[in-house]
């Protein structure tokens, strides 16, 4: 089912190239599947066309986690929140930060 969904999105894709849904749709579809890498892949990617893609960084963040890649998580983390400033999304502001404790207590 999830690599027949994936191929779905992805041929959504290539007729709307430009949908930041659809490329993180993608990307959340690669983690449900197991293939973190390219979903960490495809989230970076995403977060560096569309800096204001804030639910990107909660999930980029619990990809790095889930790598014991913990510095990188909070980097996620951190650049996340700040967008959220810009954004005035307090509700994700939130969540990232609570994120970001967790994983200082992880340490």
């Amino acid at each position: 089912m999830s690599s027949e969904r994936l191929a779905q999105l992805r041929a959504m894709l290539a007729d709307e190239p430009g949908d930041k849904f659809l490329r993180y749709a993608i990307a959340l579809e690669q983690k449900r599947a197991g293939d973190t890498e390219p979903a960490i892949a495809d989230l970076e990617a995403l977060l560096r066309d569309d800096p204001k893609h804030i639910p990107s960084y909660y999930q980029l963040a619990v990809l790095y986690a889930e790598m014991s890649r913990l510095d990188e998580a909070r980097e996620a983390c951190k650049a996340g929140a700040l967008q959220c400033l810009v954004t005035g999304d307090t509700k994700a502001r939130q969540e990232l930060l609570a994120l970001f404790a967790t994983l200082n207590e992880e340490d």
